[in-house]
């Protein structure tokens, strides 16, 4: 009975080391692919090492160091404590998320918006100039065809791929109000040639309800939470003997 028990023990022994392998070899495997993940795991191990000649040094019995160390330690222990109030806040009911969305719609509003999609030609390419010509002549564009012709495809600066007014310079705002979606024109600024697609429009006007409610949501939980917070800060002013209302 005990050797098969010895035994059991030890095939489990060797499952976990089994499992332990895979999951370093995994980790190798991971850092080998990704660089930042590999520098990242090199600085710990390289501030684990200063930390720890610290110690043997006896750099952790320095006053200065034992005041940052507890002062650390208490930071540490009211950001957990200010995070435990909002874990299990419950959500706020739909009927009050919508009268908050109505109150504060300014919130939500969205400008004139254009998703487009934005070629740079090179016009001493005399090859790329020619194919645009025949293209727009045509009213057909391939656009795979461009780039492989010597077209630049722009990226965009905003991160919702809607460009503004603000985010256009105006003669391509000029051109766009006048395209439909899917229309393409040539424009010129300057010495720099483009090819501009208007790809969708969007009117100016406030975002509906249901594109926001996540975002209704997270602001009313966190207020609730700061609420919450506030008044335990009080409560422990009064434990501690502190008068809350200070005359000035």
């Amino acid at each position: 009975m005990r050797n098969r028990l010895y035994g059991i023990v030890w095939d489990q022994a060797v499952i976990a080391e089994i499992m332990r392998e895979n999951a370093i070899t995994g980790a190798h495997d991971a850092m080998n692919n990704n660089q930042d993940l590999y520098l990242n795991y090199e600085y710990l191990l390289i501030e684990q090492e200063i930390a720890q000649e610290a110690v043997r040094r006896g750099l952790c019995e320095r006053l200065d160091v034992i005041h940052q160390l507890q002062s650390a330690r208490r930071a540490i222990l009211v950001k957990a404590m200010k995070a435990d109030f909002s874990r299990n806040i419950s959500s706020p009911p739909m009927v009050d998320m919508q009268q908050y969305y109505h109150k504060n719609l300014k919130q939500y509003a969205v400008p004139e918006a254009f998703k487009l999609q934005i070629f740079e030609l090179d016009t001493s390419n005399n090859q790329l100039m020619t194919l645009v010509e025949q293209m727009n002549t045509a009213h057909q564009f391939d656009f795979q065809q461009l780039l492989q012709a010597g077209a630049k495809s722009v990226k965009s600066e905003s991160k919702t791929n809607w460009f503004t007014k603000k985010q256009l310079h105006s003669k391509i705002y000029q051109a766009l109000q006048k395209m439909k979606n899917h229309d393409i024109q040539p424009i010129r600024l300057n010495t720099r040639f483009f090819l501009v697609q208007r790809m969708s429009y969007r009117k100016q006007g406030v975002s509906p309800f249901k594109n926001v409610v996540h975002d209704i949501l997270v602001k009313m939980k966190k207020q609730k939470a700061d609420m919450m917070w506030q008044n335990y800060l009080q409560d422990v002013k009064k434990r501690l003997g502190y008068d809350i209302q200070r005359k000035k």
